[in-house]
């Protein structure tokens, strides 16, 4: 009776929660989200306090992971959006170093304005922000999207992409030990332009694979493949809640679980969930990765 009654209240603090963004969005309300020591703000439309009321896993492990990352290393977060997931690291680990690069003018703007609120409760962090679309090989592209998210559009703007190794040759900095990635649906190509950091330093990587296109796919799959040929041999994948679901040193089992989501992306099987987070290693981080999963 007690569960049941819990359950019901549950839901109706969903219900009131959707209920409420809606009309924050309605009247551009933004959202004061809080983490330990301080808040940010989001748009009044941003899904993440929804998401995290929902699925409480969601967008946890990797401020999780960096408790272990050391003190003064560099943290590449690609995709930074509002400093939602820079905010959620630094409760964690305020000793790192950060480099936060997101293209989109307005969460660019919203990322300023949230890493001065954080510096009032950690003032010596450093962090080093970059207005740059990331890729290999993308042009002609345009930023859209809704919910507190944009993903690139191919053919329908301007925008050039600049590889991940180019901006960083400007940038002197320590080992970089974290490069997380979530840039809906490219993450393969980011990747692909960092070839020259991830073949020297083999830091441990943290990306989306998301895919709509059949090119998206492949593409993801030729970048595995060849992280792995250059030693990154521990993959484990969280779905789009936030739960681990395989850690394998198999690429194909990897493969296989991207078809699943491929069959439903086309409509072919029943929805279960949308995407996977990716993390990879090498053998040198193995403990390190063993440790954050094993008390995640």
């Amino acid at each position: 009776m007690i569960k049941t009654s819990n359950k019901i209240i549950k839901k109706l603090e969903d219900i009131l929660s959707i209920y409420l963004a809606k009309l924050k969005k309605k009247f551009n309300i933004k959202i004061q989200h809080a983490y330990k020591r301080f808040s940010i703000v989001l748009p009044a439309d941003h899904k993440l306090p929804i998401y995290q009321l929902r699925h409480p896993r969601y967008d946890r492990f990797l401020p999780h992971l960096v408790k272990s990352i050391e003190s003064n290393s560099i943290i590449i977060d690609v995709g930074a959006n509002c400093g939602d997931t820079l905010a959620g690291m630094v409760v964690e680990n305020s000793e790192a170093k950060y480099i936060c690069i997101e293209p989109d003018t307005a969460f660019h703007h919203e990322l300023l304005s949230n890493i001065t609120r954080i510096k009032i409760a950690h003032p010596n962090l450093d962090v080093l922000t970059v207005k740059h679309l990331v890729g290999k090989s993308l042009s002609n592209v345009s930023l859209e999207g809704t919910g507190g998210t944009k993903h690139a559009v191919v053919g329908k703007g301007t925008d050039v992409a600049i590889p991940l190794d180019e901006i960083l040759k400007g940038i002197p900095c320590p080992p970089v030990r974290l490069l997380k990635i979530d840039v809906d649906g490219f993450d393969y190509d980011v990747i692909d332009s960092a070839q020259a950091l991830l073949f020297s330093q083999q830091p441990i990587l943290f990306f989306e694979c998301q895919y709509d296109f059949e090119y998206q796919k492949v593409g993801y799959k030729k970048t595995i493949q060849w992280l792995n040929s250059i030693g990154y041999t521990d993959w484990t994948l969280f779905d789009n809640f936030g739960e681990v679901m395989l850690r394998t040193n198999v690429i194909h089992q990897i493969f296989q679980l991207m078809e699943y989501i491929w069959r439903q992306n086309t409509q072919s099987a029943t929805r279960t969930i949308f995407y996977y987070d990716i993390l990879a290693g090498t053998r040198k981080d193995a403990d390190l990765i063993s440790e954050a999963l094993n008390t995640y």
